[in-house]
């Protein structure tokens, strides 16, 4: 026995030895490349932590590609994201996460635009010569994840090194700027322009809205005229898979007795979720639509949104149209997994315990009233969202690439 333990302790002790000297390594690695790549003036590199085309970071990029700005855009991926035209705009040029290629594009960007601490995750920091601006993945978000409510040591770090090193952020609210002067950007100077990925869900344009409907009901054999609901809610760390049972047979009854006409539900559930979640637990007409990459560009068609604490419901908030929360752990939720800016109580949106609840909740929903407190929501917390934020945005990166 005493062997045995010798053994299992020394192969862990060579273990803990190894992985050192391969963070050490590849420590060198990056600072040689750093510090022999040059900057190009006109290279801005997105770091989005999914890998895809979407976020802030793509209503950026976008808003440089429209503008016609002239700047070389990289755009990082991962391994498994899909790219090809559907997924990517010809002008931005991939690259995969850690590779080679990947910091030799980031050390010469002459601006790197991140949503999520990513810089600090790869172990990059930056140069004296390079612009950062964090743009973040959230807006007005129900959920807190700072210092108060994180208990990830390695992840506070991170997030507090990607603050030292931002030059600039995004914010689209009074209730944001505070989020981000508690924690990790207390002195960073704030870009108030509005989230570039909430501009689609203000579009004026009906033609680029009815075009991309189709693309989706193409993609997913909706036929037209149909209507859509979302249910995306967010992952639990117990995977406790409970919370998720909302009666789709139910749901699609009382749809249609409020609002009318024929209805197809659409289930969009978190990344950490689609790993244990089983799909036998739904209805075969439910289509899951979490291979989407855009989930702005979902928000922008649907009829109802429903979720439980996922941010994305305060952004599909500003297209009035219906909403709907369906919480039914919002108790042991609040106490063990995530701590709520403000209880969901706070929110325009009716909000349910159980399917009962839900189902009344649609049935009874008064549109007037929901519209008025969308307003006065959005009022409180300082909303300025309109629909142009990507232009200012990519109005600041042309001034720093033409410096």
């Amino acid at each position: 026995m005493s062997r045995f333990l010798s053994a299992v302790c020394g192969a862990g002790f060579f273990m803990t030895i190894i992985k050192k000297l391969d963070y050490a390594i590849k420590g060198l690695f990056i600072f040689l490349i750093k510090i022999f790549t040059p900057v190009d003036e006109k290279k801005v590199i997105f770091l989005n932590f999914t890998g895809n085309y979407d976020c802030n970071p793509k209503g950026i990029c976008d808003g440089i590609i429209e503008a016609g700005y002239e700047a070389d855009l990289v755009w990082t991926v991962m391994k498994n994201t899909r790219l090809g035209p559907l997924f990517f705009p010809d002008e931005v040029r991939p690259v995969k996460r850690n590779s080679y290629e990947f910091f030799r594009e980031l050390s010469s960007a002459h601006v790197i635009v991140d949503n999520g601490i990513s810089t600090a995750f790869v172990r990059y920091h930056k140069k004296r010569s390079q612009y950062l601006i964090e743009t973040w993945h959230g807006s007005l978000g129900i959920k807190k994840f700072g210092r108060s409510a994180n208990n990830d040591k390695s992840w506070l770090r991170k997030a507090a090194r990607e603050g030292r090193m931002t030059d600039f952020i995004i914010s689209n609210s009074d209730m944001e700027d505070e989020i981000y002067r508690e924690d990790f950007w207390k002195k960073t100077p704030i870009w108030k322009f509005g989230h570039p990925r909430n501009d689609i869900l203000l579009c004026k344009d009906k033609e680029k809205i009815s075009a991309l409907d189709k693309s989706i009901r193409r993609q997913y054999n909706i036929p037209k005229g149909v209507k859509l609901c979302m249910y995306a809610p967010t992952f639990r760390d117990d995977r406790d898979l409970r919370p998720y049972m909302i009666d789709y047979d139910r749901l699609k009854e009382v749809l249609h007795q409020r609002f009318g006409g024929e209805w197809v539900i659409l289930t969009r559930f978190h990344m950490r979720t689609k790993r244990f979640l089983k799909w036998n637990m739904f209805p075969n007409d439910v289509i899951n639509v979490g291979g989407y990459p855009d989930i702005q560009e979902l928000m922008a068609v649907i009829d109802v949104g429903i979720t439980d604490y996922s941010s994305w419901i305060c952004e599909y908030m500003l297209r009035r149209k219906p909403g709907f929360t369906f919480a039914t752990d919002a108790e042991n939720y609040s106490e063990h997994e995530r701590t709520l800016f403000f209880p969901l109580s706070a929110l325009p949106f009716p909000t349910a315990s159980n399917n009962d609840q839900l189902m009344q909740n649609i049935l009874n929903f008064d549109e007037d009233k929901f519209v008025k407190d969308c307003d006065a929501f959005l009022k409180d917390k300082g909303s300025i969202d309109d629909g142009h934020a990507s232009e200012r945005a990519a109005e600041e990166i042309r001034k720093l690439i033409h410096s």
